[in-house]
C-alpha cells in the first residue's frame, strides 16, 4: 500500500497571495503537487492532506482549494490544522462521506491494509494545537475496536519539541497519556504530521512521528533560537510517499515536484 501525504497548502481566495509576496505562489504549487501524483506509476491508494490546507479559514479559500483538487485521482483524505476553521472545511466539503458533520474532525479509515486514524488538534485562533482528554479517550476507544491491523496516525501538530524555539511553542498540547497510549499499541505503525514546512523524524512513544515537508515555501530561521521566521525559501514543492511493505514496516520519502525540464538525462539507453 502506498500512502501520500501532502501537508500546509495555505491556499487562499482566488486574486490573493500568501504572505503578501506573489514568488510564493501557493496555488501553482499545490496545483504541480497534483499533476505529480496523477501521474505516479505505481500510484498511490490514498492521500491524507494533514492541516492548513488554506490559509484564512474562510469560504472562498475552501471553493478555490475544491477547485485546485478536482483533478486528482486518489482517494483523499483531509483534518484541519491551525489556519484551517473547522466549520468551513466541513461546509465545504460535504461530498466526503468520512468527514463529520459537526464537532472534531476525527475518523477511522478501514478500507485498505492499513488502518487511518485521522486526529484534530485545531484549536480556534491558536497557532498551537491540543489533544482534549475527550479527543483522546475517542482515539483510545478506536484503537481497541481493531487492535491486530497495521495503524497508522495522521494529525497536523506533531506532539514533540524539534529544537526551533518558534515552532516548540506551538506544539501539540495534550490533555492525557498520548505517549503512553502510543506505546501500549503495539499495532500502530506511526504518526505522520506537518505544520512544521520541513520533514523531520523523531521516535515518539517508541514509534516514527514523520513531519512531512509543505506544499507551501519554507520557513527559515537564522538561528534555532529565533521567535520570528527570518526568510522563506522558494525550494520546490513537496510531497511524501509513506510505502507500507507488510507486516509493520513502512517507509517514507520526501519528493520534490520538479518540473521535468529540470532534469539531466545520464544515461537513457540499454547497455549494449
Amino acid at each position: 500500500m502506498i500512502i501520500a501525504q501532502i501537508t500546509d497548502a495555505h491556499i487562499l481566495p482566488k486574486g490573493q497571495v500568501w504572505l503578501d509576496k506573489p514568488e510564493t505562489e501557493v496555488s501553482d504549487r499545490l496545483k504541480l503537487v497534483v499533476e505529480h501524483l496523477n501521474k505516479l506509476v505505481p500510484r498511490p491508494d490514498v492521500l491524507l492532506f494533514t492541516g492548513d490546507t488554506v490559509e484564512t479559514g474562510c469560504k472562498r479559500a475552501y471553493q478555490h482549494l475544491k477547485e485546485i483538487l478536482e483533478p486528482l485521482t486518489i482517494p483523499v483524505y483531509i483534518i484541519p490544522g491551525n489556519h484551517d476553521n473547522r466549520k468551513e472545511m466541513q461546509a465545504a466539503f460535504l461530498d466526503k462521506a468520512y468527514l463529520p458533520r459537526d464537532g472534531f474532525i476525527q475518523y477511522v479509515i478501514d478500507d485498505y491494509p492499513v488502518r487511518l486514524i485521522a486526529l484534530d488538534t485545531n484549536v480556534p485562533n491558536e497557532d498551537y494545537g491540543r489533544l482534549c482528554s475527550q479527543r483522546l479517550l475517542w482515539l483510545e476507544e478506536n484503537l481497541k475496536t481493531n487492535s491486530s491491523k497495521p495503524t497508522l496516525l495522521f494529525m497536523h501538530h506533531f506532539p514533540m519539541k524539534v529544537g526551533q524555539k518558534c515552532f516548540d511553542s506551538m506544539v501539540c498540547q495534550l490533555e492525557g497519556e498520548f505517549e503512553k497510549l502510543i506505546q501500549s499499541s503495539p499495532h500502530i505503525l506511526g504518526i505522520v504530521a506537518g505544520h512544521y514546512h520541513k520533514m523531520c523524524t523523531a521516535l515518539y512513544g517508541g514509534k516514527i512521528c514523520f513531519v512531512a515537508p509543505s506544499t507551501a515555501p519554507t520557513h527559515y530561521f537564522a538561528r534555532n533560537e529565533d521567535n520570528h521566521v527570518t526568510a522563506i525559501d522558494l525550494v520546490y514543492p513537496s510531497f511524501t510517499l509513506h510505502r507500507w511493505m507488510g507486516g509493520f514496516q513502512m517507509v517514507s520519502e520526501c519528493i520534490q515536484a520538479i518540473n521535468p525540464s529540470n532534469r539531466l538525462l545520464i544515461n537513457n539507453k540499454k547497455k549494449e
